[in-house]
């Protein structure tokens, strides 16, 4: 028997959470409160609500909305969280990513592809698009000053990161699973999930999204399937 999924959802336009909890009625994701704003939503799972989805809207990714966000995050460490996003931007993806965000979804996705992501979300999953560290670099190189360009391989907070590990982050970058990334490295999946955990140790990331972001920050140029 499948087992239904409370969703909490965050958004303050009106007419797209009646049209997403219409197309979710039929589904296992069953949408149990809806709030308008990050603060009252923190507020609810402080007064006992526990989601085991949060779906949220980040409008701008501005320091104020994002400290509201990581307020909610860390007050629902329990739930899984996805953005869902009017527009795809840098400081919408990156926002999310640094707030620890489980995916971040655009709201122009088709009912079907945002049920497929959403159950591979509750599976464990991290999604995202796939154009992700493309994005975030172009943004990095628009709003950050030009480093001197280095050979050495970026420091990992007093902790080297090996060249193994260099290529498991530019795997991920490249949004490759830990099966792609051992196939593509000839390594097995669980030696692939070792290494992620040594890569989260030294740069002191808590996922595989801040890992991304530590990654992109560092010079760490995505690789593509092959």
């Amino acid at each position: 028997m499948t087992t239904n999924r409370d969703v909490m959802l965050v958004d303050s336009d009106r007419l797209f959470c009646a049209a997403l909890a219409a197309l979710l009625d039929t589904t296992v994701f069953r949408i149990s409160a809806e709030f308008s704003n990050l603060a009252d939503a923190t507020n609810a799972i402080r007064q006992g609500r526990r989601p085991d989805l949060i779906l949220l809207n980040l409008q701008s990714g501005n320091p104020e909305e994002l400290g509201h966000l990581k307020l909610l995050r860390s007050t629902a460490s329990q739930a899984r969280m996805v953005v869902l996003a009017s527009e795809m931007t840098p400081q919408v993806l990156s926002g999310a990513l640094q707030c620890g965000a489980d995916g971040c979804l655009n709201k122009t996705m088709s009912c079907e592809a945002l049920q497929r992501s959403l159950h591979l979300v509750m599976l464990g999953e991290a999604v995202f698009p796939r154009g992700i560290a493309d994005l975030l670099m172009r943004s990095a190189v628009v709003d950050e000053p030009a480093a001197p360009a280095s050979s050495a391989a970026p420091p990992a907070l007093g902790n080297e990161l090996s060249k193994r590990e260099i290529e498991i982050l530019r795997c991920l970058l490249g949004g490759q699973s830990n099966k792609a990334i051992a196939r593509n490295l000839n390594i097995t999946e669980s030696t692939v999930k070792m290494h992620f955990k040594n890569v989260m140790r030294k740069i002191r990331a808590q996922n595989r999204t801040q890992a991304a972001v530590w990654a992109i920050q560092h010079g760490i140029s995505p690789r593509l399937s092959a």
